[in-house]
């Protein structure tokens, strides 16, 4: 399950850790709880793409890669 930022970013938020989702646009955080262990998930994978815009907007900081390796960001970025 993802929640979208309730601040008009239009963007997912991302689970952050101990029940804390965080907005990647705006970096406001909200405490709505531990995410649901759902394997329907996998179809809502960010993509490497959308994941270098976040990693890129956010300074390159390695808490922003969703999984990528810094050079699979770079390239999507290309």
């Amino acid at each position: 399950m993802a929640y979208g930022c309730g601040f008009g970013c239009g963007v997912d938020m991302f689970y952050i850790g101990d029940g804390e989702w965080k907005c990647p646009k705006c970096g406001r955080v909200f405490p709505f709880g531990e995410p649901e262990d759902d394997d329907d998930d996998v179809d809502e994978m960010l993509s490497v793409y959308d994941a270098a815009l976040i990693w890129l907007s956010n300074g390159m900081d390695e808490d922003y890669t969703f999984g990528y390796t810094e050079d699979e960001l770079r390239d999507a970025l290309e």
